[in-house]
């Protein structure tokens, strides 16, 4: 408490047993009781008709009253802070005035506690000064001396200001506590309510909004209609007469995206600093709940453009019933003697056959009557899938079906569900993966969208296996239409483990898994226990990739023309990175790639450890790894063919009639310079 230097802390004109009886009266928590019981000290000691206490937050110059007298107010009263009770302040001396020289809100409050002829009462007003807040005392016609009433009122607040200074700040914190309840309260009903409001349009750059928006700050209009920038069209509402507003900015990161209005504070004068902080905190949710709104509306614009265009896909991909009809009805001959074959080369069908050879894949395997798979929805889910394949050089329907004839050979020869290796759901849905496991795919790789930043990889880049997931929400997507869905007949839990095993099957294609994951497979494969989980998750990956990678086990004039196509859509994509000035890889560029040495690469790192590995664990694939090597000696002797040639002209040489025989050549010319070097070897030795 401060106060005037000439004055000592000492009693002098109270009387001590009285003060301390005051002081131990003091036990309440509230402001109001202290006060009542501080005015009937002063109001007995200085023999006036009434005390009243007016509150002030010095920082903010803003006042309040809690008490009349003995007389506690229903509610804490806001008052105006005029040049009057300031001057009181700045003085930290008393002050006389009559009571009908005060505000009009201050003899408002007064009015119905004071007889009527008192408007010419009049009123010492003494100032205790503290941080950050002060109280003016104001006494109601003393009949005491006027110069022992300051000196009353400052040996009273002498020993009882700290007990009600200590009760203000916690009742303004408590009260702060009980707003920001409220502001939560609000804040929720914000982000529920869904209300309809009507809506009004103004200029930015006019009224109290305007000057916030163009300031950025708050305005606390204590006065609204004298505010310079006030403007009736906008700040109000039609009907109201605006006395005050309290005006805030609404943010978010790119800056200013709203402006929020309180107007005319109910049952007070004006808007407090409490009132500030609570429209600034308020107004923190305030943008949160507009960019929730802008967000969800962006949502729900995007799942209805979503939709519109799975619908136009849909439309364009529909399978008529006549289409599935004549599918389940077929009576040709689809029996080609070696479909079973894991050598088998699907270029020996003419691909209006293949669905019929894919229905007679899973009648052959039980899977029809397994799973209640009726034969009409089977039929049109094998055409949605095949009409979910573009016309790309390799990754195409053809594609497909070599991967699933590959699976179904698997599992045949290997006999994967009989030996214990797969069950019965794992083996079907590594057939229905086989046919999906590609759906839309562009011809293209996960680093050409992510490079590009394609819509793909917006959508999926975040989870990586850009197009592998874009192939699964492909798959998903048959599976949900009308007519489609064959694991329907599956209990609920199987169904679930069923979407997740197709998850896994196709990710599994994506070779930077293959090649992340490759030593692990290594270590499983030479201790591999059936039933073991992650061991089976293992093979599941290895038959996944073995399927993918087929091609490469089949006659050698098949592998070259796996090989062309292959690199066509290589050099397409090469060509489009060029093009958007992005440095193709060495196998996308046609202007440098050489043909044999890539392919002799990708057998050696990609292919043989992959049949190896799965060799170790299921031993009769053992057979495919030896394949491979005769193709990888036949590539050794066509490098000497492509080394004569520019780069441009690889793939017109890799599909020439020559290029056989050439290589023949070059393999009886290998052969026996072996067999002169192993002669030369015996002569030596």
């Amino acid at each position: 408490m401060a106060t005037r230097k000439s004055r000592r802390k000492s009693v002098q004109n109270s009387d001590p047993g009285k003060i301390l009886d005051l002081v131990m009266s003091l036990s309440e928590d509230n402001c109001a009781p202290l006060i009542v019981k501080q005015n009937n000290y002063l109001k007995e000691e200085c023999n006036a008709e009434f005390v009243i206490q007016i509150i002030v937050n010095t920082e903010r110059m803003e006042a309040y009253i809690e008490a009349i007298g003995s007389t506690l107010l229903q509610r804490k009263y806001n008052i105006q802070m005029p040049l009057k009770l300031i001057e009181t302040l700045k003085s930290s001396g008393d002050q006389t005035d009559l009571l009908n020289n005060f505000e009009t809100d201050f003899q408002t409050i007064l009015a119905p506690y004071f007889p009527k002829d008192s408007s010419k009462k009049r009123l010492v007003l003494y100032p205790v000064i503290d941080k950050p807040f002060s109280v003016i005392v104001c006494v109601v016609a003393p009949k005491t001396s006027e110069d022992a009433v300051p000196v009353i009122i400052r040996e009273c607040f002498l020993f009882t200001w700290p007990t009600l200074k200590k009760a203000i700040s916690l009742e303004h914190e408590c009260s702060l506590k009980q707003k920001c309840q409220q502001l939560l309260k609000v804040a929720k009903r914000l982000f529920t309510q869904d209300d309809k409001y009507s809506e009004r349009r103004f200029p930015m750059d006019i009224g109290i909004a305007g000057e916030v928006i163009k300031t950025g700050g708050l305005i606390n209009a204590k006065s609204a209609k004298e505010h310079p920038n006030y403007d009736p069209l906008i700040d109000g509402l039609p009907g109201i007469d605006c006395k005050t507003i309290l005006c805030f900015p609404i943010r978010e990161q790119t800056g200013i995206i709203g402006v929020g209005q309180l107007i005319n504070k109910i049952g007070d004068p004006y808007f407090d600093a409490m009132d500030e902080e609570m429209a600034l905190a308020f107004s923190v949710y305030c943008g949160i709940c507009i960019i929730h709104s802008v967000v969800y509306q962006k949502i729900q614009e995007a799942h209805i453009r979503n939709t519109l265009a799975i619908e136009l896909v849909m439309y364009h991909m529909k399978v008529g019933d006549a289409e599935v009809n004549r599918l389940t009805q077929c009576t040709g001959f689809h029996s080609h003697p070696h479909l079973t074959s894991l050598h088998f080369n699907p270029r020996a069908l003419s691909l209006r056959e293949l669905p019929c050879y894919v229905m007679k894949i899973f009648v052959d395997l039980g899977f029809e009557k397994k799973f209640n798979i009726k034969s009409q929805k089977l039929a049109r889910f094998i055409l949605y899938a095949k009409k979910g394949y573009r016309d790309v050089p390799y990754h195409n329907w053809l594609h497909a079906f070599n991967v699933t004839q590959w699976a179904y050979a698997a599992l045949v020869n290997f006999k994967l569900v009989q030996q214990g290796y797969l069950t019965e759901l794992q083996a079907l849905m590594y057939l229905v993966a086989g046919l999906v496991h590609d759906l839309d795919h562009r011809g293209t790789t996960n680093s050409f969208h992510i490079q590009g930043q394609t819509t793909l990889a917006a959508l999926y880049s975040s989870e990586s296996s850009v197009m592998e997931r874009h192939h699964l929400a492909q798959a998903m997507c048959i599976l949900n239409t009308e007519g489609c869905d064959i694991l329907e007949s599956l209990p609920r839990k199987d169904y679930d483990r069923a979407i997740l095993m197709l998850r896994d099957y196709i990710l599994a294609t994506d070779l930077s898994n293959y090649f992340k994951n490759l030593s692990e497979y290594k270590s499983i494969s030479q201790d591999y226990l059936k039933g073991n989980r992650a061991h089976v998750s293992c093979l599941q990956a290895l038959l996944m990739n073995a399927a993918d990678l087929s091609d490469q086990l089949k006659d050698w004039a098949s592998v070259k023309k796996t090989a062309a196509s292959v690199l066509t859509e290589f050099f397409k994509q090469g060509d489009v990175e060029k093009s958007r000035g992005d440095l193709p890889l060495l196998m996308m560029d046609r202007e440098k790639c050489f043909i044999p040495q890539l392919e002799i690469q990708f057998m050696q790192t990609t292919c043989v450890p992959l049949f190896e590995t799965l060799g170790r664990i299921i031993p009769k694939a053992t057979v495919c790894v030896k394949i491979i090597e005769s193709h990888i000696e036949r590539w050794e002797a066509a490098k000497p063919i492509f080394a004569e040639v520019p780069a441009t002209a690889g793939l017109s040489v890799l599909m020439s009639q020559e290029l056989d025989n050439l290589i023949e050549i070059n393999l009886k010319e290998m052969e026996k310079l072996r067999l002169e070097a192993e002669a030369a070897n015996e002569e030596t030795t």
